[in-house]
């Protein structure tokens, strides 16, 4: 796939009505994806927490054999989402290591391309905030 056709697919997965879904539970849930991951398996807070974290591991997959990704990384919330579900990925390693690896190994890379582009902090700031997130 090239990167347009990724673009496309990463805006089907991020606006599936279950994927909104379990973002809007993320951001009610106090204590944010940590909580939701510690809670109990099966619960409607543990099973939205996977997918949102599958959801962005998927899309880590999809993007990681791009040669170019600056139009990906320009519009795609990566560190903002991957900074939203750090608690809960963390939590999850514990028992289950190596978990959600593609994504944060893509949001370490997302991080460079940000330095390498020398992008305004206020840019920065914007994109890592949420500024493209819509549903997360």
């Amino acid at each position: 796939m090239d990167e347009i056709s990724i673009l496309v697919a990463i805006e089907m997965l991020r606006t599936n009505p279950t994927y909104h879904a379990a973002e809007v539970l993320r951001r009610n849930t106090q204590g944010g994806s940590g909580a939701m991951a510690a809670a109990k398996e099966g619960s409607p807070e543990h099973q939205a927490v996977l997918l949102l974290i599958g959801t962005w591991e998927t899309i880590a997959v999809m993007v990681s054999d791009l040669k170019k990704k600056d139009k990906i990384f320009a519009v795609t919330p990566i560190c903002h989402m991957h900074r939203e579900l750090k608690d809960a990925i963390d939590f999850l390693a514990k028992n289950f290591p190596g978990f959600a690896a593609n994504f944060t190994r893509l949001a370490a890379e997302y991080d460079t391309w940000l330095k390498k582009k020398k992008l305004a902090a206020q840019y920065e700031s914007a994109i890592c905030g949420g500024l493209h997130a819509r549903f997360g």
